[in-house]
């Protein structure tokens, strides 16, 4: 099944994958990175940041490593997240997580400003079907109207 979702984020004017697109594993890292940095720091997405457990106002490193080894796989490079913890099940895995509009849209609203903060250039119809890519994932796994 996730063989299926490589094909999704293969540029179709070019042979490369998302993962490719983004910079491989030290794109991935630095997305991820400025994600959750926008996360932890920008006021317009304190609902998503509160709906994770904090440490010390922050969010673990554990569930950052977590979202980058799941972005690799599903960017179409190595299945880290498959290998470390299985099938990723997304919407059973954030069941435990109140999960609504609002923080759905914040979630969207901090990937869209890592990814127009992110050093590696990527077009801008890559970035929107990245995006919607995103917007697919966070529809699916939202479980509050």
């Amino acid at each position: 099944m996730l063989n299926s979702f490589k094909n999704l984020f293969t540029s179709t004017k070019s042979s490369k994958n998302f993962y490719q697109v983004v910079g491989e594993e030290s794109g991935v890292y630095k997305l991820v990175r400025n994600f959750y940095e926008i996360m932890e720091t920008d006021p317009k997405a304190i609902d998503c940041l509160k709906s994770h457990e904090l440490v010390k106002n922050k969010i673990p490193d554990e569930v950052k490593k977590k979202l980058f080894m799941f972005l690799c796989g599903w960017f179409g490079g190595p299945n880290l997240f498959v290998e470390a913890y299985g099938h990723p099940r997304m919407r059973a895995r954030h069941m435990h997580v109140k999960i609504s509009t609002r923080e759905k849209t914040q979630w969207l609203y901090c990937m869209k400003k890592a990814l127009k903060k992110h050093p590696v250039k990527i077009s801008r119809s890559e970035k929107k079907k990245i995006l919607n890519s995103f917007t697919a994932l966070a529809l699916r796994i939202q479980n509050i109207a």
